[in-house]
């Protein structure tokens, strides 16, 4: 019996440069998705830094009875920050910008978060002046004797479509990430 098809040996031309195409396609599709991905990433990663350091001030103020502040360190909005105990001057631990992202920039207001409007963004840079700081006491509660820290916004700085983020700190001390676009139990 003869065999209908013939082995082949190798792949032609013709399926090369098809393969190519179709890669081609799906590159230029996905790329714009993939930096827009990236730039989220970075963000919630960034976001997720300043938290755990806000946790951590907490958590070392009631665990050292005494009172411990979380503080922003970079006036130009970048997400460094020190945790320090306020009444024995010792630097706890400290945070840099490269953990988070490099792009992420914050903004940071100290007015009441009653009736705050989350859809208006905290503009990159705003509030940074001066060290901006929360303080904790002892019993892991926002000082109401100092000036603190009620709200970071989370941007990036290249990619101003990119979803922001929201750290909230009340008068009880508790901090907690928020998303002002989500619709689900994220959102702030």
């Amino acid at each position: 019996m003869k065999n209908l098809f013939p082995m082949q040996r190798g792949i032609s031309m013709i399926e090369v440069m098809a393969t190519i195409a179709v890669l081609a396609v799906v590159m230029a599709i996905g790329a714009p998705n993939l930096s827009s991905w990236m730039h989220n990433t970075e963000i919630k990663s960034t976001a997720q830094n300043v938290l755990t350091g806000l946790q951590l001030a907490r958590g070392e103020a009631v665990r050292r009875n005494a009172r411990v502040s979380f503080t922003l360190t970079d006036a130009s909005g970048t997400t460094s920050w020190l945790v320090g105990c306020a009444t024995c001057e010792a630097t706890i631990q400290t945070g840099t910008a490269t953990e988070g992202g490099q792009n992420a920039r914050l903004g940071v207001s100290t007015a009441s978060l009653s009736g705050t409007n989350y859809a208006a963004p905290i503009a990159a840079g705003s509030g940074m002046s001066g060290a901006p700081s929360v303080v904790f006491t002892a019993f892991g509660q926002a000082d109401p004797t100092a000036t603190n820290i009620t709200r970071i916004d989370v941007t990036h700085s290249a990619d101003a479509n990119a979803r922001r983020m929201v750290i909230r700190i009340p008068a009880g001390g508790s901090a907690s990430l928020c998303d002002p676009a989500a619709t689900n139990s994220q959102s702030c």
